[in-house]
């Protein structure tokens, strides 16, 4: 049924954009705050190492693959807006604060850096590297907190997109991943322990609502009823 008061639908959607935003301005103030914080401190220790494999070596770097590393900023403050409901759109925020959290704890009780130099970047490239050398400090790796967001992206985008559109996203999606080692960011182990941490979001954060170790809570403890 259509709403009798087309001006309550207008005002429901206000609200809706109004949270969306607020929800991108808190997750984004946050990151560059505890991002800054946690690359601030494991720069003052002298015992930050390195995970790398012998394979590593052979990967080449690869100017280009910049362009969708930063893509995943675009397509994160998109996916507040596609949200269809209060619950869905607190659950995806939450499941971005959660990775934020777990990983800047990592970042700062076991920090690790990237042991691989970045070759010098020349022409309309080096614009898109230069913020790199501010934001992005070499310290702050396993979990790679660029692929749990991916991992969270790929579930609201995977529901809302157009089907023909799905495919070419997760090819997108792979290509973005995979850019987190071939822009010199990050190493492997970086990844898998990134999607670790974002498929623990998306299953801590079910999009209906609700925080599933709460509900595990409930259940374990006995209810006097009983």
């Amino acid at each position: 049924m259509d709403d009798p008061d087309p001006g309550n639908v207008v005002r429901q959607t206000e609200r809706s954009w109004r949270r969306a935003t607020l929800w991108l301005v808190l997750l984004s103030v946050l990151f560059y705050l505890t991002y800054g914080l946690s690359n601030w401190l494991a720069s003052r220790r002298a015992d930050v190492g390195a995970i790398v494999f012998a394979w590593e070596h052979a990967v080449p770097f690869v100017g280009w693959t910049i362009i969708p590393y930063w893509s995943i900023h675009v397509l994160f403050g998109v996916s507040f807006y596609l949200c269809r409901s209060r619950s869905e759109l607190d659950s995806h925020a939450r499941r971005f604060l959660t990775a934020q959290v777990v990983a800047v704890c990592c970042f700062i009780l076991f920090p690790l850096r990237v042991s691989f130099a970045r070759p010098q970047v020349e022409g309309a490239l080096a614009l898109l590297f230069e913020p790199l050398q501010l934001l992005d400090q070499p310290f702050n790796e396993a979990p790679s907190l660029h692929v749990a967001t991916m991992t969270i992206l790929c579930d609201i985008y995977a529901r809302t997109l157009p089907r023909w559109a799905v495919p070419i996203f997760a090819v997108w999606s792979v290509v973005v991943v995979g850019s987190v080692m071939t822009t010199y960011q990050h190493h492997f182990i970086d990844i898998p322990t990134g999607f670790l941490l974002g498929l623990f979001c998306l299953w801590l954060w079910p999009r209906e609502g609700g925080n599933r170790l709460s509900a595990l809570a409930r259940w374990a403890v006995p209810s006097q009823d009983r």
